[in-house]
């Protein structure tokens, strides 16, 4: 009896002992469970990060479009108009003066202004000369610009002279604005110029 008691009693132990490692075990997480977890943090975490990015780079162009400001446009300066009435041919010089010969090529340039220096524009200007015995004559005309301004370009010449007067003469020169209905006429001064046509 006290054999089989022994027995009874270490059949117990081992069964005890059994149960014990169980519970263990069951308790204990596999690496299975540990390693999907672990994913799973993981995932959480680069989620959050992910969230965290997007609303920094949201929060970065909301910055940027906010410091956006426009850039005024400049204002073209108006150009005065011109005034009616009375003209003035100013600024007229001529490349060469004194003496001209036969060939020599002379750019006069000028402006055409209103009483107030303002320019005249679109105005025909007409390049005059009193020659001996042929008297007055024109020599050419030409057209201001936006401005006022004009230039002409001449060249000495026999052309249209009679042979008898192929010789050293003083012809006089000047720049005449005829005027119209708006703007009343002018002339530059007379200048006179020594022509050797010999």
């Amino acid at each position: 009896m006290k054999k089989q008691a022994a027995i009874i009693a270490i059949c117990a132990a081992l069964l005890m002992c059994v149960a014990a490692a169980g519970c263990t075990s069951s308790t204990s997480p596999s690496p299975n469970a540990s390693a999907t977890a672990n994913s799973s943090s993981h995932a959480a975490t680069a989620n959050s990060s992910s969230h965290a990015a997007t609303a920094n780079s949201s929060s970065h162009a909301a910055t940027a479009s906010a410091t956006v400001t426009a850039t005024p446009t400049a204002t073209a300066t108006p150009t005065a108009t011109p005034v009616s009435g009375a003209t003035q041919l100013i600024d007229v010089q001529s490349s060469k003066g004194g003496d001209l010969y036969v060939g020599d090529v002379i750019v006069t340039t000028g402006r055409l202004v209103d009483a107030n220096g303002n320019g005249i524009p679109n105005q025909q200007v007409t390049f005059m000369a009193t020659v001996p015995v042929m008297g007055t004559i024109s020599q050419g005309s030409t057209t201001t610009d936006s401005t006022g301004a004009f230039q002409y370009t001449h060249t000495v010449s026999t052309n249209g002279v009679p042979s008898f007067l192929l010789h050293t003469m003083t012809v006089t020169g000047w720049v005449a604005y005829a005027g119209n209905g708006v703007y009343q006429p002018s002339d530059s001064p007379h200048v006179p110029e020594t022509v050797h046509f010999s």
